[in-house]
């Protein structure tokens, strides 16, 4: 059978035609019938070095030679990359012998459908991409690390069968908007580690002009507007995110540019000069939300770190939006910093609106550990000893289900180094801990 021509699948099936009749296409223009018929022979993995991981470029959320760097200090036996490595490669391991999953596996078509946290077992879209975006930022991860080809092709089999496999793809539209902000970002950069690969090259699968095009659509569909009724809140930092992340895999450097913009001008309205978040303090589990926030800003500040060349203004951690010698993102950090191991002192201050801090289930153990991995990164760039002090705090309170997938509940179960972002960066300690005690 013929594969459809992946211009007519997006136009057909996502229901986007309107966005895609404006967009210039790098979609391939049609498939015999050999190629649709090795599309579902599965390749072979080598053991083969590509050329491209010599290069020295920032890949999405980490520089090139910030891997390598950390290779030196993991042959060393050094913490904390050491313990943090072989937590990945677990995961790595486990990311090369897992099924392949998509939107289409639950028959609800091949839109991304999910539902809230109170119906777990409708949330099946949302797992699977969580799943999958672990395994595609792993092995592109370890293809960079280790320069073994198995890697890049595992990676590609798995984002040619989520975004282009005509049977399996996701539509590229927004649907749910904050639970695809979390979970999507982090499978293109998987593909921006992979960038260039020969196994793109094969006729089992799509193109990387295909998963290009598929990226400018979505995003195209996402819009840039403030997605709620109270103003500001974390949902718009992880949208413009997205949109960075998305830019940067396009080449899209002025959507880049616009994206980190956007940021600084409407991403930190709701800060508050005593450094806390005045449409997230309002919501139950509010230091959660707080950190929530602090952690899409974080994650939008490490690509603008690494691509601060292509900026035409500071970089998210250099912004200031109030004066004095401290950043915008440094006074969230630092207001936010004592209360991860000391929860029952942010709800103490609600000064006689007692529902005003509360966390709903105390402050549960997945909430602390994001908190954790959130103050890795920022330690890497800071270099603060009260940052240091969040990242090693050891205090644990009640469990928290469902975290989805086993190695975030590894990460809980043991709450010291190393962490684990459960939403784009995965082993922060592996790939972002101690920047500055490498030798770059």
């Amino acid at each position: 059978m013929q594969r459809q021509t992946r211009r007519d699948v997006l136009i057909a099936l996502s229901g986007t035609a309107t966005a895609l009749g404006g967009c210039s296409t790098g979609l391939s223009s049609g498939d015999s019938d050999v190629k649709a018929a090795s599309h579902e022979t599965e390749t072979t993995p080598t053991d083969e070095v590509s050329e491209s991981t010599s290069e020295s470029r920032p890949a999405m959320f980490v520089h090139l030679d910030t891997l390598a760097a950390i290779q030196s200090r993991v042959e060393s036996g050094d913490s904390p990359w050491t313990e943090a490595h072989e937590a990945f490669i677990d995961d790595v391991q486990d990311a090369m012998t897992a099924d392949l999953e998509s939107v289409t596996d639950n028959g609800d078509g091949h839109e991304f459908k999910t539902k809230g946290p109170e119906d777990p077992a409708e949330r099946k879209d949302y797992v699977a991409a969580i799943r999958t975006g672990d395994r595609i930022r792993d092995l592109g991860l370890a293809y960079q690390y280790t320069g073994a080809d198995k890697y890049a092709e595992k990676a590609i089999e798995l984002l040619d069968h989520w975004f282009l496999r005509s049977e399996t793809y996701m539509a590229p539209v927004k649907t749910n908007s904050i639970e695809q902000f979390i979970t999507l970002p982090k499978m293109w950069w998987g593909a921006e580690l992979v960038r260039g690969h020969d196994a793109w090259k094969n006729d089992s699968v799509g193109t990387e002009a295909d998963l290009q095009e598929w990226v400018r659509t979505f995003l195209d569909d996402v819009g840039h507007g403030i997605p709620t009724d109270m103003g500001q809140q974390n949902i718009f930092n992880w949208k413009e995110m997205t949109h960075a992340a998305g830019s940067v895999y396009l080449r899209d450097w002025d959507g880049f540019r616009k994206a980190m913009q956007r940021n600084r001008d409407d991403g930190f309205t709701q800060l508050r000069e005593d450094g806390l978040l005045e449409n997230e303090i309002i919501r139950a589990s509010s230091l959660a939300y707080s950190l929530y926030a602090a952690k899409a800003l974080v994650t939008a500040a490490e690509l603008s770190r690494l691509y601060a060349d292509k900026l035409d203004g500071p970089t998210l951690y250099e912004y200031q939006k109030f004066s004095g010698d401290k950043g915008a993102i440094e006074r969230i950090l630092d207001a936010h910093a004592p209360y991860v191991a000391d929860p029952e002192a942010w709800e103490a201050m609600g000064e006689g609106d007692p529902d005003r801090f509360v966390n709903n289930d105390g402050f549960p153990a997945r909430k602390q550990e994001a908190a954790s991995s959130l103050y890795e990164v920022a330690y890497s760039y800071y270099e603060k000893d009260t940052y240091l002090e969040t990242v090693k705090q050891s205090s644990q309170p009640v469990k928290n289900v469902p975290t989805y997938v086993s190695a975030q509940q590894a990460a809980i179960d043991d709450p010291d180094r190393p962490h684990r972002d459960e939403r784009i960066l995965g082993w922060t300690t592996f790939t972002h801990g101690e920047r500055f005690r490498l030798d770059l």
